[in-house]
């Protein structure tokens, strides 16, 4: 029994019939349906029938603000896209029927995504920068730091660094150098200070000479001018007997003793 069902199986396997291959893939811009190949419909074009034995693929082109950008078997196009002014937005490219409209953002402004659906103002450069690269509508503004020598005083997002004033190049001299955010200050400082110096050290070089010169001159007039008492020469005997310490009188303009009641006797030769 075993042997008989053995011997079936191998004879049934061996006279099978075999089955023919299943028909070649479709091609490239193709499709299958009901086991035949039909041909997609190319770009800016939509699908209105599927290709029969008698007839090809039937297609139409998009309407107006409609676009297909592929080979398809679409039957509807699709919406071309709107650019919201209101969001920003501003068309950059028209669309086709084989492309769709391009947005981008409107002066100062660039897009939050790749899709640009959105916009915000470009980011300044804060004082003490510059921009390295402007924005544009799908990239913000990159800064850098002002390098030696450069400087800016401005919030912005379009100045880049400027260099420092040259002074020596305009015949000046540096007052101040400058910084990341000030520029250099030139001036003609040293020639200014000369002109103010000069009256005052001629000022101080008069006063040095003229008062040590007045102090030493007042110093040599002044025992002339105010002779004290003890430096007066002692009266003669003959005049001293008279003189007495009760009332002053002048004698050669020198003041003497005369006792009250009694007249001055001046000499003949002291009258002459």
């Amino acid at each position: 029994m075993v042997r008989l069902a053995l011997q079936s199986l191998f004879w049934g396997c061996l006279l099978t019939p075999v089955l023919p291959e299943s028909p070649a893939a479709c091609r490239e811009n193709q499709y299958s349906i009901d086991g035949q190949c039909c041909d997609l419909c190319q770009p800016g074009k939509k699908l209105v029938k599927d290709c029969s034995e008698a007839a090809g693929t039937e297609c139409i082109s998009c309407g107006q603000d409609e676009f297909l950008g592929t080979w398809n078997r679409e039957p509807r196009c699709h919406q071309h896209r709107y650019c919201d002014h209101n969001l920003g937005l501003r068309v950059l490219r028209e669309g086709t029927p084989e492309t769709d409209t391009t947005c981008t953002c409107a002066e100062g402004q660039h897009c939050t995504s790749e899709a640009c659906e959105s916009c915000v103002p470009h980011s300044p450069c804060a004082p003490g920068s510059g921009v390295r690269q402007t924005a544009t509508g799908t990239q913000d503004t990159v800064c850098e730091a002002c390098p030696v020598g450069f400087f800016s005083n401005v919030s912005s997002a379009f100045d880049k660094c400027r260099p420092w004033r040259s002074c020596e190049a305009l015949g000046l001299v540096e007052l101040r150098a400058g910084t990341n955010v000030t520029d250099a200050v030139c001036g003609v400082q040293d020639r200014t200070r000369t002109l103010v110096a000069l009256p005052v050290v001629l000022a101080i070089l008069c006063m040095a000479l003229v008062v040590p010169a007045c102090i030493w001159k007042w110093s040599k007039k002044k025992p002339e001018e105010g002779t004290k008492l003890q430096d007066l020469p002692t009266p003669q005997p003959e005049e001293s007997e008279y003189l007495s310490p009760v009332q002053e009188t002048l004698l050669r303009c020198q003041p003497v003793a005369q006792e009250d009641g009694k007249e001055s006797r001046v000499s003949v030769q002291e009258r002459l």
